[in-house]
């Protein structure tokens, strides 16, 4: 491998550094939502799949609606969980070919 050909390595995985960290920030600042019971709970997460904030119809708290609210919270926040994950997956995958690197 010659001089120039280390030259090239080291300014591809400069740039991709580069990259991961945009896309990192971007995904501190990503919000997706995914909602359960037809609207009435509402999970939102961020790029890393945390959880940011439930929105809950205030319907849901009374009678025995209110009986069936932690599978609803737990169920909007695993699919926005799950929207989460694919999504930063699709956005690597397009950073990762943008840059040539095989096998993404």
């Amino acid at each position: 491998m010659g001089m120039s050909d280390m030259k090239d390595m080291f300014s591809q995985m400069r740039a991709a550094q580069k990259q991961m960290k945009s896309l990192q920030k971007q995904l501190e600042g990503m919000r997706i939502e995914a909602e359960t019971g037809g609207g009435t709970v509402k999970a939102i997460v961020d790029g890393e799949a945390m959880l940011v904030d439930i929105v809950i119809d205030t319907a849901l708290l009374d009678g025995d609606e209110v009986k069936a609210l932690p599978k609803l919270i737990r169920k909007a926040v695993q699919e926005a969980q799950k929207k989460a994950k694919k999504q930063v997956a699709s956005q690597v995958q397009q950073m990762a070919s943008g840059m040539g690197l095989p096998g993404m």
